[in-house]
């Protein structure tokens, strides 16, 4: 019994031993490890990938223009080039080894964000891991794309189906450009005296009649 107490305890254990990713740092964690923190926008974002046997490694460098300063000698309006940042996807078929998995999420080209930044290595600046980004209320920090994956690509079947949906919210037909053509010339075809009535209200007729045809065809 005592062995196989021992036996269950290890295997409660194994998951928790498997598993060294950094944990997200709450606010006050992240305001206090944070040698700057910004909210800035991102003018560039670049990524190149690298293979290290089944893992796939990005490494992330933006460029980011200072909107506000929180904390730090960072200056309103400074153009901060090579912020770096990184993450990693096991793409193996057997289960991945304990490992940390970067930097998520990420912002995009164009966002404004709050970041959390520390000094790297190079003299540059580093995003604070793992969670040293916050995105606006308005963004996914689900999209695979901020993780560094390809953005979609539509077929031309979904264009085109996207082209009949927009073309079905369009409230004006033929039908109602056609009464609404129709009424001010039978209106001023009574104004008229003699032929250029009669002439007048056939021309209204035709229309009238032409947008009950289109309804009856729908």
């Amino acid at each position: 019994m005592l062995i196989a107490a021992l036996l269950g305890g290890l295997r409660m254990a194994a998951p928790a031993m498997a598993c060294t990713d950094i944990a997200p740092r709450s606010v006050a964690e992240l305001q206090e490890g944070a040698s700057d923190i910004v909210l800035a926008t991102v003018i560039n974002r670049s990524v190149t990938e690298t293979s290290d046997g089944d893992w796939l490694d990005r490494r992330f460098s933006f460029t980011i223009q200072i909107e506000d300063v929180l904390k730090g000698s960072l200056v309103r309006g400074d153009l901060i080039e090579n912020v770096k940042a990184w993450n990693r996807a096991w793409t193996g078929s057997t289960p991945a080894p304990p490992s940390g998995s970067g930097h998520r999420p990420l912002p995009l080209e164009g966002e404004v964000a709050k970041f959390y930044l520390e000094p790297a290595e190079d003299g540059s600046l580093a995003i604070l891991l793992p969670n040293g980004v916050e995105l606006s209320s308005r963004a996914d920090p689900a999209d695979p794309v901020r993780a560094g994956e390809a953005p979609p690509i539509l077929t031309p079947n979904e264009k085109v189906e996207d082209a009949v949906v927009v073309e079905a919210k369009d409230p004006f037909g033929w039908d109602v450009m056609l009464v609404l053509l129709a009424i001010p010339i039978l209106v001023g075809a009574f104004k008229q005296p003699g032929t250029a009535r009669w002439m007048l209200l056939g021309l209204s007729g035709l229309m009238l009649g032409g947008a009950v045809v289109i309804i009856l065809l729908r």
